[in-house]
């Protein structure tokens, strides 16, 4: 639970958790379209995957840096 330590942690757990299940699935399924229904029998979870691989990048990246 090392990314609860520090309030700069939760900032970015928390901006990660919003990336993953709020922003990447709104942005790939609603506005652009780029997941549908033609492509994936659930577009919601490939949005919640790919958020997921973003976040999951850009915490390698960036936030693990600080963490350990």
């Amino acid at each position: 639970m090392v990314h609860l330590y520090t309030t700069r942690n939760m900032c970015h757990t928390f901006f990660y958790a919003l990336l993953t299940f709020f922003i990447a699935p709104y942005i790939l399924v609603e506005l652009t379209g780029l997941i549908n229904m033609k492509n994936f029998y659930d577009p919601c979870m490939g949005g919640f995957i790919i958020g997921f691989i973003i976040s999951l990048l850009l915490w390698t990246n960036f936030t693990k840096k600080g963490v350990y």
